[in-house]
């Protein structure tokens, strides 16, 4: 036994030799970035492992035009690019004529720093503490509202004065519902991790349920495309009918703008407000860059633990040109003036990814 036991140790330790030599002599890298993330515009280096002639970069499959290497140092612009993540692959002929490659991912940041928002509060309407909101819209001039948890999910038509619930209608238990949005008089409704949404016609009558292969956070639209966050960076966008027809990755000057949730279409710019915090995020649908942020007071509205009860609840009355904006069990729903909000130029089109 003794016996067996040793040679199990030597087979052990040679294999345990083999693998650190193999990891001792593992080649390095052709190529390196000195840093995996870049602003907008920004110059990227590349540092070679060795020296290399016949230099070539593909971004993102197409030819780019780096500078010749100095010192193994490659460098190449970004200018004209956009943002999100790149794939470039470094081509080049080693001193003994072998050709070698390298593939890099490179992550593009906005360049642009979000103009500080500010607002003021024009009134304090009641609202259901009990509703955990997910989102609002309005629609003619009605408010509706969509709320969450399993079992207390609901769609609701809301007097704005007094915040009393006109109409209802509560979703099966094992659905948690999400935002919603109204267009050509249909109600959308998201779901949380179910990949439902769940189409209404006016009277609250489901009429329709679609798949969607993410989760549901927020939803809004831009005449007939949908716009839905999944909690990620990402804003997906769907026909009427949720068939997918593209996507917009949103950064700022400091990264990915992660918790992307409840979301409003105002002026032709995306409103989403950013999970666990009091910002509201201004977003361009074209380059996905986020252009202008609000802070909300944490202390709005009072005796309310903000951590908690988050923001979650964003609408844009048109004939006012105000924001609507509540939160998760809050006692309130505030109207709000946001200065320059509905002056700035509107993008062209949404993005198509």
């Amino acid at each position: 036994m003794k016996c067996v036991v040793a040679l199990v140790l030597i087979g052990l330790l040679s294999t345990a030799c083999q693998q650190k030599t193999k990891t001792e002599t593992s080649e390095p890298p052709i190529a390196v970035l000195a840093q995996p993330a870049y602003r907008l515009g920004d110059t990227l280096s590349i540092q070679l492992s060795t020296a290399l002639s016949q230099v070539s970069v593909q971004w993102d499959n197409l030819q780019a035009i780096p500078d010749q290497p100095i010192d193994n140092s490659l460098n190449l612009s970004s200018k004209g690019k956009t943002i999100g993540l790149h794939q470039l692959i470094v081509n080049g002929t080693t001193a003994a004529k072998e050709p070698v490659h390298d593939t890099l991912t490179v992550e593009l940041w906005s360049n642009i720093k979000p103009q500080r928002l500010t607002y003021s509060v024009l009134q304090t309407y009641p609202h259901q503490a009990s509703s955990f909101t997910q989102g609002l819209a309005f629609y003619k001039g009605v408010l509706y509202e969509g709320t969450g948890l399993n079992g207390q999910s609901k769609l609701m038509k809301i007097d704005v004065k007094t915040g009393s619930i006109l109409q209802s209608v509560l979703l099966p238990e094992e659905y948690f519902g999400e935002g919603i949005t109204v267009v050509n008089d249909r109600i959308y409704q998201l779901t949380w991790t179910s990949g439902r949404c769940f189409r209404y016609t006016m009277d609250m009558t489901l009429e329709k349920t679609f798949t969607y292969h993410t989760q549901g956070w927020g939803i809004t639209h831009r005449d007939t495309t949908l716009i839905v966050s999944d909690g990620s960076n990402r804003l997906s966008l769907y026909s009427l009918d949720f068939q997918k027809t593209g996507e917009l990755v949103v950064y700022d000057d400091k990264g990915p703008v992660m918790n992307l949730n409840e979301l409003e279409y105002v002026n032709g710019y995306i409103l989403a407000n950013v999970w666990k915090t009091n910002r509201i995020v201004l977003i361009d649908p074209v380059s996905g860059k986020v252009i202008g942020e609000l802070n909300i007071d944490p202390t709005l509205p009072k005796g309310i633990d903000t951590k908690e009860n988050v923001l979650n609840g964003i609408a844009h009355r048109g004939t006012e040109n105000a924001l609507f904006i509540t939160g998760k069990n809050w006692p309130s729903l505030f109207r709000i003036q946001v200065n320059g909000l509905l002056q700035t130029k509107p993008p062209v089109a949404l993005a198509r990814r």
